[in-house]
């Protein structure tokens, strides 16, 4: 990299710690829509993907509504319904309109497979030069030079003559996360030459640390996971492994990360030691508990606030349980023409929720729930949400509720596959034990 090249760079990351506060106003306007509740989502961070929701309200009887969103910066934003993850990129200050799919293509896309796996949409953005539709664009551009070029790079070792024609490509947009957007993609062809020692120094040494661009997410997860890789299986690292798990204190922990950046960013280096240990962890190099136990050394004394959070996040993900929390809220019309919320479930005895979908026949699971609540003389309650209408089999004794498949009540459950039962104890919470365990031991 030239010397203008690192000057350019270093001053659009200067440029680019500086935040601008302000709201996001998101609008939707599509009549297939109306009065449908909708949610907006943020992501914590952009490697452990932790949610936040930052909005809810419903359109109304046309399909609009407008969400104000105090953001900070620029970030990767969703809009989840049916199994799909309807993305954008939100910046402060400014005003887009949302461009939602045809609500009826989503349910018909959604039955025919009927799963709730996450799939994404990236939204067509109204003004044409939002920072979605720059980076949509640019992405375009950049997937169809590098498919045509990746060979060149690999095989030849050199990306400065290929970087310099993706320069061609960043006059999308002028705002300094397109900008170190752009970067971190030009960046990648040099990972892809085979520079990755060089990336440390080059581009990421000495800058802000960025938890919400997407473009150094991905390449930062990359260069931790070889080095995770290397650290646990090459046999040259085998001292600096032992010195890695040896490492009880912050100080030594330091050590360990400043030979693993080897930059003279101590804050950098931290913060790919994090990476390196989310990676261990997801890809099981790392035993769990000794992985989490650095992290929580870093989060008690690492001076800077990103790594602390960072880490943090990580050691939430690996602890988050859905088990024994409170059961989602709710607030329905049951079937008997009374509105119910989710405080029925705390009663005298467990309750066994059932997601059914209405338009298949569900006669034999119904009739086994029955003969099971029976033979166990009524030890647990049974209530019922059926997807789309209500089930004409289901017994008067169990409260029935009827939502739609895109109703965020099958979300707040975690729902897979239907039909799907969920175990709530007696205080309202998910309980620890499948509704199979319960009643096994009911046999006991």
């Amino acid at each position: 990299m030239n010397l203008r090249s690192k000057f350019i760079l270093a001053l659009f990351f200067c440029i680019g710690g500086n935040h601008v506060f302000g709201q996001a106003e998101i609008c939707v306007r599509d009549s297939s829509y109306a009065n449908i509740e909708l949610r907006i989502y943020a992501y914590e961070n952009l490697l452990t993907h932790k949610l936040k929701k930052i909005a809810q309200q419903q359109a109304n009887n046309k399909g609009e509504t407008i969400f104000k969103l105090p953001i900070t910066e620029p970030q990767l934003l969703y809009i989840p319904i049916y199994s799909f993850r309807l993305i954008f990129y939100a910046e402060p200050n400014k005003t887009i309109h949302l461009q939602l799919p045809e609500r009826m293509q989503l349910e018909n896309e959604f039955l025919k497979f009927k799963s709730y796996a996450n799939r994404e949409i990236p939204l067509f953005i109204k003004p044409e030069n939002s920072l979605n539709q720059a980076i949509a664009n640019y992405d375009r551009d950049y997937n169809l030079f590098l498919k045509k070029n990746f060979e060149k790079i690999y095989n030849k070792k050199n990306e400065e003559q290929h970087i310099n024609k993706l320069k061609d490509f960043s006059a999308f947009h002028s705002s300094y996360y397109f900008t170190s957007y752009a970067a971190y993609k030009e960046a990648y062809l040099a990972y892809v030459s085979g520079k990755r020692a060089e990336l440390l120094n080059s581009y990421f040494s000495g800058r802000s640390l960025l938890l919400h661009n997407t473009a150094y997410v991905n390449l930062l997860r990359k260069l931790a996971k070889e080095i995770a890789m290397n650290l646990t299986q090459d046999i040259k690292y085998k001292k600096r492994f032992q010195e890695f798990l040896n490492a009880k204190t912050y100080n030594s922990l330091t050590d360990v990360a400043n030979r693993m950046g080897e930059t003279k960013d101590k804050a950098f280096n931290e913060h790919l030691l994090i990476y390196v240990l989310h990676s261990g962890l997801q890809q099981k190099l790392f035993v769990r508990q000794l992985a989490l136990e650095k992290l929580q050394i870093i989060t008690e004394h690492s001076p800077s606030e990103v790594n602390r959070n960072l880490a943090q996040s990580i050691i939430q993900q690996n602890k988050k349980r859905f088990k024994g929390t409170a059961a989602p809220p709710f607030s329905l019309e049951a079937t008997d023409g009374e509105k119910y919320s989710e405080s029925i479930l705390k009663a005298e005895k467990p309750t066994i929720i059932a997601f059914f979908d209405s338009s298949e026949n569900n006669q034999k699971s119904v009739t086994t729930l029955l003969e099971l609540q029976q033979k166990h003389k009524n030890n647990f309650n049974i209530v019922v949400f059926g997807c789309e209408n209500a089930l004409k089999e289901i017994p008067k004794t169990w409260k029935q509720f009827t939502i739609p498949f895109y109703s965020y009540i099958i979300r707040d459950y975690h729902l897979g596959r239907f039909p799907y039962y969920i175990l709530i104890d007696k205080n309202g919470k998910i309980a620890e034990q499948t509704w199979q365990q319960y009643l096994i031991s009911l046999e006991e």
